[in-house]
């Protein structure tokens, strides 16, 4: 064999030889190598990213959100260069199942495999959420809707419960998740048309802003998707995207809303004999906000109003020297009455309810405290009182925290409010029930004397949600939670009721 022809063997096998390399190299650095062990799993569950590392086999998780009302949204985000089930469901990067779950509960778990040709991982995802305090349920209310409900001493979780005390929503963040963030007023809305929305407080972390529970309210879709965030919008008494208040908030429709906020302002028009600071007075103002299609449409103002200073009975520092931001008002919960549409308030540091009319901002009626316009007696006045609602017969329903006697009640009155007289009072006491703080109450059905009670935060005990039969003097439900875990307001609803 010549010289030329030897060198032309040797440089096509050469190529060959190269061709094969580069392919290799090609095909290899297309693989993902990295072991199973190493790799995280990273998925939106009904809104929220939850990481799940692949390092341990039958290893178990939290969500943070699930539901067994409606189908769970799930969204795979990445790649693991495997295959990937979800309680026998396929599932691809980018793509999204709708997971429907019978119940939740500690025993209850969702299935997550990720398997390839080289290996493979089983991992569960809880159905109920280890984040959740414990609640014990017993008894089964008679009454249909849904009892809503936030953790209000520490934690970010909220819930929902069905009749039988059963959680059938939640959010609940680790402390590791929520760095810091929290929630409150966890409630339904029903629009006239029948649209069913959800609304919560989002507290941020690192918040130093007065008022209670400042943040962004959060609104939900029917299938409790998040579609919106509300803050203050922008008017001549605040500026947009400043902080609201947690304690209320009416949706009315899904661009129309009620919001409430504390603002710390410096004051000369506290009267006489009051203690003014001589400078001016740094007080909290409470601020209310309608807001209907990103128009500011109704603003009042309780510094406006000179006459509340006299009424507050407590964190009433006007000269300043303890306190810098005293809430006098103590602005607590707020309704619409269907009969003429104005506003109903409660505040607590005054001791006092009022109508304000939402075209005016005219104050048309006080009730209790020390302007009381309806001659209530001092055992029938309210003190630190917090929640209100308007049952279907027309009463004012309020839960009173009588801090001036220390006996929680429930209060039922008729208004004549023409003539500003008391036509029809009721009081119901439950002994050994007093509560300090977030309480609510709900009158149940027609012509019955049933409520449903959030005990909010208890002196003695750990109650959380009691509903009982007033006519009969019995308990018909009642659920429990750890010691010093106390719920936010707590609103039991169903589709019909007016929201």
């Amino acid at each position: 064999m010549d010289s030329s022809r030897k060198f032309i063997i040797i440089s096509i096998s050469a190529a060959i030889l190269l061709i094969i390399l580069v392919s290799c190299t090609l095909a290899y650095s297309g693989r993902d190598n990295t072991l199973m062990s190493d790799k995280t799993l990273s998925l939106e569950i009904n809104g929220f990213n939850v990481e799940l590392p692949l390092s341990e086999n039958n290893a178990v998780f939290d969500a943070v959100s699930l539901s067994s009302v409606t189908e769970n949204r799930i969204k795979l985000l990445n790649e693991v260069g495997a295959n990937v089930k979800i309680n026998g469901k396929g599932i691809g990067v980018g793509t999204t199942i709708d997971l429907k779950l019978d119940t939740l509960s500690s025993g209850e778990r969702i299935k997550i495999q990720v398997d390839n040709e080289k290996d493979e991982r089983v991992i569960y995802l809880r159905t109920l959420s280890s984040q959740l305090p414990e609640m014990i349920a017993a008894g089964e209310s008679s009454y249909d809707g849904n009892y809503f409900a936030a953790i209000a001493t520490g934690g970010a979780a909220l819930y929902e419960l069905n009749k039988q005390g059963e959680v059938v929503f939640y959010i609940a963040k680790s402390p590791e998740e929520s760095n810091g963030e929290s929630y409150r007023d966890f409630k339904k809305h029903v629009f006239e048309n029948g649209t069913i929305r959800y609304s919560y407080q989002r507290v941020n972390g690192d918040s130093n802003d007065i008022g209670y529970a400042p943040g962004e309210r959060v609104i939900l879709d029917d299938r409790y998707q998040e579609i919106d965030t509300i803050t203050l919008a922008q008017s001549e008494l605040a500026k947009a995207g400043d902080l609201v208040d947690g304690r209320d908030f009416i949706l009315i429709d899904d661009n129309h809303y009620i919001v409430e906020a504390s603002q710390l302002v410096l004051v000369q028009n506290v009267p006489d004999g009051l203690g003014a600071n001589v400078m001016g007075s740094k007080v909290v103002t409470t601020l209310i906000q309608e807001v209907k299609d990103n128009q500011v449409v109704f603003e009042f103002t309780t510094d406006s109003h000179p006459e509340f200073y006299g009424l507050s009975v407590s964190d009433n520092d006007y000269s300043n020297t303890i306190s810098q931001s005293p809430d006098y008002s103590g602005f607590n919960r707020m309704i619409i009455d269907p009969e003429d549409d104005n506003l109903i308030v409660s505040f607590g540091n005054m001791n006092t309810i009022m109508k304000i009319d939402r075209e005016t901002q005219a104050v048309i009626w006080k009730l209790s405290g020390s302007g009381d316009e309806f001659g209530m007696s001092a055992e029938q006045k309210t003190s630190g009182q917090t929640d209100l609602a308007i049952t279907a017969e027309g009463y004012l329903t309020v839960f009173d925290n009588a801090l001036s006697s220390g006996q929680t009640r429930i209060l039922k009155i008729k208004l004549d409010e023409v003539n500003k007289k008391i036509l029809g009072y009721q009081e119901y006491k439950i002994p050994g029930k007093i509560s300090l703080a977030y309480g609510s109450t709900q009158k149940i059905g027609d012509n019955i004397e049933v409520y449903s009670i959030g005990w909010g935060l208890l002196k003695e005990g750990n109650v959380a949600i009691s509903e009982i039969d007033f006519n009969t003097g019995k308990k018909l439900f009642e659920v429990t939670l750890p010691q010093g875990v106390a719920n936010d307001r707590v609103q039991k609803s169903k589709l019909e009721m007016i929201q």
